[in-house]
């Protein structure tokens, strides 16, 4: 089964709870362990707080307690199916939970996923986030799972009619990983030439607030096409920053090939020491990871 992750990255809007600031702050800081007992503790109080109740699924999930959290979407789901974030996340987790068991048990829950996450794409025909997961699930799948290039495309298409540079970036991914190279660079082209539509395009807001306006693989596409078009490359160093500081175990692409992404991009801008020190970032998390050792061998050739 081809590697496919799901994309899970949703802003948690807390008001007039007591245990708003402190949540919020755990979550910031990354301190999911801290969030889980925190939250264990406020539900013993308040056993059907929904919100609590939903960020304990989001702090098991950023755990990669992906059963766990499949269970408390799960919940959510039967107090309330017409809620287009409880079937999201609820896909997203199954997904994970997929991944990690055996073949024959991974088949079933995949068809729970797809399901899933077209239903919450027909619940809201606006949902971005919803139509990445599609385009991402449809591309990654293999064929006898359910995989489709010709499906990926029309979620793409719908990403388009939404928002132009996601729905070029989308067609670029797709068309890259069918190996349609000249279409991949056409639509990477387009995407990056369509970014002043993004709302936190060249802003200066903190970078968590980007993830509260599309999904983390953003970041890294666009980052991408500034490599693959050798254009806007700083860019490109702010957007796959932005990436590894957001990155969390719901994202689909590793650490490693985010250093290589920005190794590349200090390449391109002729910087050949930051180049090589973040390659070795790359793989110092994975040894053997072979983009990363050739892309070493052609920029020690620029040396001098």
């Amino acid at each position: 089964m081809k590697n496919f992750v799901l994309i899970l990255l949703c802003p948690f809007f807390l008001t007039g709870q007591n245990y708003t600031q402190e949540i919020e702050s755990l979550f910031a800081s990354k301190n999911y362990d801290q969030a889980v007992i925190t939250l264990e503790r406020y539900l013993i109080e308040s056993p059907k707080d929904i919100a609590l109740i939903e960020l304990l699924g989001d702090a098991y999930g950023y755990q990669s307690q992906w059963s766990k959290a499949v269970t408390i979407y799960k919940s959510l789901l039967d107090i309330d199916s017409k809620r287009v974030t409880y079937h999201y996340k609820y896909a997203g987790v199954l997904g994970k939970l997929a991944k990690t068991e055996r073949k024959l048990s991974s088949i079933g829950q995949i068809s729970k996923v797809k399901a899933s996450f077209i239903t919450a794409a027909e619940l809201d025909p606006t949902h971005i986030n919803v139509r990445w997961a599609l385009v991402e699930l449809f591309t990654q799948l293999p064929s006898f799972l359910g995989g489709s290039y010709k499906k990926a495309l029309i979620y793409a298409d719908q990403l388009e009619q939404l928002s132009k540079p996601n729905g070029f970036l989308a067609k670029a991914y797709i068309f890259e990983s069918s190996s349609q190279d000249d279409l991949a660079k056409t639509y990477s082209k387009k995407g990056l030439e369509s970014l002043k539509e993004l709302e936190c395009f060249q802003s200066k807001l903190p970078h968590s607030n980007h993830s509260s306006m599309h999904v983390n693989s953003l970041h890294f596409l666009i980052a991408k096409a500034c490599v693959s078009q050798n254009a806007q490359l700083a860019l490109g160093q702010q957007y796959i920053q932005n990436y590894i500081e957001l990155i969390s175990s719901k994202d689909s692409k590793p650490l490693e090939e985010a250093y290589l992404i920005q190794s590349q991009l200090f390449k391109l801008q002729n910087n050949i020491p930051k180049a090589l020190s973040t390659l070795e970032q790359a793989l110092l998390l994975k040894p053997d990871f072979t983009a990363a050792l050739e892309e070493r061998q052609l920029i020690l050739l620029l040396k001098p």
